[in-house]
């Protein structure tokens, strides 16, 4: 799925530098590091404070220095230079870099003691402690709402966000002052002011100013909680809650979003403080290490609330060793932008690993958020704004990806696309960049047997990329193996897709809002998707439930402290509080068309093989003309066969029509106050993009197989007659998978397809199994296809009775045009016994003529033969009695004498006197 480059940190590789460490991250994506070095440090003198400038001997000895590292990390420089090793486990620098904050942790019994400081850095100056000194995390993080990168005036005040967990987030203010000698320091105490008064999980988004925490919710009173259908255990238990803060420049914080959580894997206590924390200050939280949550927000108003936790089935036994007991890891993922919530379950993860292992979150693109679970998985999340998340791509990380690794997503100082995310591995001390190219996802859509995966990367390329080129690719790898069942399903997936990138890319922008109608995917939201990698194994598992009567509070814009501001917030407002619609659904569509095509007459239509000439008009008024397809896009994809035909009506028509219809009455349904213009003009573009989508894929088909002619007269049954028989079989397999696509989802098929299928399977199927694909309706026998099919067979006994049964399969108008193609005494036969039966019957002649030319036979027929064709003397031979009977019926006019004639003559010369005239009559 993904081009991983792991590299080594330069600066890193130039320099040895001992027990090397990040521990924090600036707003422009500059990283702060420490690491412990031999300097020159002055002696301490006694009664001084740690780490403070002394005025002593100097000598050499190893310290800690505190550098923050530039964002492509080719360089760092040194903020703050320690007398001695202090165990700095986080930090942040503020943007005009003139303070540093950093929190120390120090093994105290058999616990440990953090402590947090504040130091002068322009230049190094003295070291100011917080007076916070406990056993639980914390953590420091300088708003950069004040600055703008260079102070204004000679006095300023820099503010400190301090988290002590479970305790308090309260912001300190500093205020500095700029001396004669250039340096900046604090000239006061800082003032407080506490923002939260308890929590127990909590992370600070630089670069957006959010702030998130966890808490639990008090439980209602006991009289609140009879009637509420919920155990009175579980209705008075707290109820984990996430509230967001929104920090502004020279303006309050604001709290913009309370939401109620269902996390599992909470089964500690609120007070349970059992275990160590886990100090990372690339991940700008605090809390519990049992505890692993993240928040991920994009500007465009998508909001990923991210569990991870582990557990084990209960069926399963302990082995010997814990370290290799196989437990399942699992995350969730809150979609609040959706109100869903996704749940992915890992099967088979040793404890270990699963224990030590640290997901990566990140967003990738507009659409997608990437999960990365070191020598676990790797699984990229279709969670945007467009469509309910239900195209997810799952599969294991490439080699290149250490399983120890820990990374840590940082803006790199190079421009990097939407596509490619550069992490840092703070185990291994790398760089790793994760790319998403054509090149890997065609490999990964190559070799995985997941449909539910390979649907999704077609449907990342045709709809999120709009790439035609790598759809193309992709399609051509699937005819690499026609018979493969899944083959339907993506030729689907690559019909809807391609169609609706199409018409987002071409609509107008005041019918924008009508996209969100349209079908964007045949992948359904089911509650439950499992990814099967091997059968005989668990498989990943992907499931989803609604977020149902959640209470959500969102500050709408009106209530916001800054109005005019346009920002994640006020998007996810403008998203939740749009009505969403169900898209259309083409499977009602193909339900109209079962009951339609049951009544469908195609008699009076087309006898070819051709779509309706460019002037022949199609049902509510649309021609081939206006929906847009032109010489340049036949010859852009081209196809085997000819289009060109002199009917006024077809099959196709008949399908577009009610498309058209089927779509125009959703969309009026759902925007009753929408222009009809408007509405049919979308529709009409839809339509059209259909059948452009579906004849493309047809040329993809077919190109994949053979060289398609340029030459008109090199196409259609010629070029299958030049057709090699292996060629000829798997082609016939991969059209009829395309028809089963294109009937599955009500997409019309270009116009000369069914001929031209019909032909091709004659060619390379038995006979016998030929007749099996005409009775189930699959194969369309028209008159062209008919009469080549009467011209390729000779007249062996055996090609008698095939062609009888081939006739006798079709309706009866379109056999008694087919029998006269066929100069064979069986067919005189029939065609005359069909004509004396209509006449008896009162159905009239029953013959494709005219009266005209009916006169003009029958009177060139008693010139030659006179009236009596078998004479006798008294003229009462069985011929002559038939003919008083024929005449008695109807005029002689309606009489082709020729015909009877030339029928009775075939009777005595070709029936055998042991084939009964039933069994001949009986074939038709």
């Amino acid at each position: 799925m993904a081009a991983v480059t792991a590299k080594p940190i330069l600066f890193l590789e130039e320099n040895q530098y001992s027990n090397f460490e990040w521990i924090g991250e600036s707003q422009d994506g500059s990283l702060l590091c420490r690491w412990e070095e031999e300097v020159l440090v002055k002696g301490p003198v006694e009664g001084e404070g740690e780490g403070g400038p002394q005025e002593a001997t100097s000598s050499l000895a190893f310290a800690t220095q505190v550098a923050i590292a530039s964002p492509d990390l080719y360089s760092a420089q040194v903020l703050y230079t320690f007398d001695k090793v202090v165990p700095v486990v986080q930090a942040s620098v503020n943007a005009s870099r003139t303070l540093l904050a950093f929190v120390t942790r120090r093994s105290v019994g058999d616990g440990n003691k953090y402590s947090a400081y504040v130091s002068e850095i322009a230049p190094q100056g003295g070291v100011f402690s917080l007076n916070i000194d406990c056993s639980r995390q914390i953590l420091l993080e300088f708003l950069h709402t004040e600055e703008t990168g260079k102070p204004l005036g000679d006095s300023w005040i820099a503010k400190l966000l301090v988290f002590v967990h479970r305790e308090s987030i309260a912001i300190y203010s500093f205020p500095l002052s700029l001396k004669d000698e250039g340096s900046w320091v604090v000239e006061d105490q800082p003032l407080t002011e506490s923002v939260v008064r308890s929590f127990v999980w909590a992370q600070w988004e630089p670069r957006h100013n959010h702030l998130y925490y966890l808490h639990y919710r008090p439980p209602p009173e006991a009289g609140l909680t009879l009637g509420s259908g919920e155990p009175e255990e579980d209705a008075l238990r707290p109820r984990p809650m996430l509230t967001a803060l929104q920090f502004h420049p020279g303006k309050p914080h604001e709290t913009v979003l309370n939401v109620p959580l269902e996390l599992s894997g909470l089964e500690h206590s609120p007070l349970d403080l059992s275990g160590d924390y886990r100090d990372q200050g690339l991940l700008h939280s605090v809390g519990d290490a049992w505890l692993d949550l993240r928040v991920v927000t994009s500007p465009s108003g998508a909001v990923c609330i991210c569990h991870h936790y582990i557990y084990k089935s209960r069926l399963a036994e302990t082995p010997a060793d814990p370290e290799s007991c196989a437990v399942y890891l699992a995350y969730s993922v809150t979609l609040l932008h959706h109100g869903c919530v996704l749940h992915t379950v890992v099967p088979g993860v040793p404890w270990g690993h699963a224990h030590s292992a640290l997901p990566t979150y990140s967003l990738f693109g507009e659409h997608y958020l990437l999960v990365i679970v070191p020598g676990v998985c790797m699984h990229m999340l279709d969670m945007g704004l467009d469509h309910m998340p239900n195209n997810h791509i799952v599969t294991t990380p490439p080699p290149q990806l250490l399983p120890n690794a820990h990374l840590f997503q940082i803006v790199s100082g190079k421009v990097l696309s939407g596509r490619s995310i550069t992490f840092v591995d703070g185990v291994n001390q790398m760089t790793v960049e994760v790319r998403v190219t054509k090149e890997s996802l065609f490999s990964l859509f190559k070799s995985s047997t997941i449909l539910s995966t390979r649907l999704a990367i077609l449907h990342l390329a045709a709809v999120h990329d709009k790439d035609h080129d790598l759809s193309r690719k992709l399609m051509w790898s699937v005819c690499e193996d026609p018979h493969n069942l899944d083959t339907p399903s993506l030729l689907q997936e690559y019909l809807v897709g391609e169609t609706y990138a199409a018409v987002h890319k071409h609509i107008d922008s005041d019918a924008a809002h009508l996209l969100s109608l349209l079908p964007i995917t045949t992948a359904p939201f089911t509650t439950d998707t499992e990814y099967i990698e091997s059968p005989a194994e668990e498989n990943v598992r992907i499931s989803y439930c609604l977020l149902e009567n959640a209470c959500i509070m969102l500050l709408s814009p009106r209530e916001r402290v800054v109005r005019s501001l346009t920002d994640t917030w006020t998007r996810l407002w403008e998203h939740t509080t749009t009505r969403h619609h169900h898209r259309f659904s083409l499977t009602d569509v193909v339900e109209k068309l079962m009951v339609s095509l049951d009544t469908y007459k195609p008699e009076a239509l087309s006898q070819g093989s051709t779509p309706v000439s460019p002037a022949s008009p199609l049902v509510g008024g649309l021609t081939i003309t206006s929906l847009g397809l032109t010489l340049a896009h036949l010859m852009f994809d081209p196809l085997p066969f000819n289009e060109a035909e002199n009917t006024t009506s077809s099959k196709l028509e008949h399908l577009l029509s009610v498309n058209l219809r089927e779509l125009s009455m959703y969309c009026l349904k759902h925007f009753p106050h929408e222009s009809p213009m408007r509405v049919h003009a979308v529709a009409s573009k839809y339509v059209c993009t259909q059948l452009q989508v579906s004849r493309r894929l047809c040329s993809i088909l077919c190109s994949s197989q053979t060289l398609i002619p340029s030459e008109k007269s090199e196409k259609g049954f010629t070029f299958i007659e030049q057709l090699e028989e292996g060629v000829a079989s798997r082609l016939f397999t991969l059209l009829e998978r395309y028809h089963s696509a294109t009937e599955a989802v009500a997409y019309p098929l270009p116009q000369g397809y069914n001929s031209f299928l019909a032909y091709l399977a004659h060619r390379c199927l038995p006979h016998s199994v030929f007749m099996q694909y005409v009775r189930r309706g699959v194969l369309q026998l028209n008159v062209d296809v008919l009469r080549e099919i009467v011209y390729d067979l000779d007249d062996t006994p055996q090609n008698v009775e095939k062609k009888l049964e081939i006739i006798s399969s079709v309706p009866l108008v379109r056999s008694l045009r087919t029998l006269q193609f066929w100069q064979h005494p069986m067919s005189l036969i029939l065609r005359s016994r069909l004509h004396a039966g209509s006449i008896l019957a009162g159905e009239g002649p029953g013959q494709p003529r005219t009266p005209t030319q009916s006169a003009r036979i029958n009177a060139q027929h008693l010139e030659t033969k006179g009236l009596s064709a078998f004479p006798t003397s008294d003229r009462l031979s069985p011929y002559d009695t038939f003919l008083d009977l024929l005449t008695a019926k109807a005029n002689l006019t309606d009489l082709d004498l020729g015909l009877l004639y030339e029928g009775t003559m075939a009777s005595f010369e070709y029936i055998k006197p042991d084939l009964g005239s039933d069994c001949v009559g009986s074939r038709l």
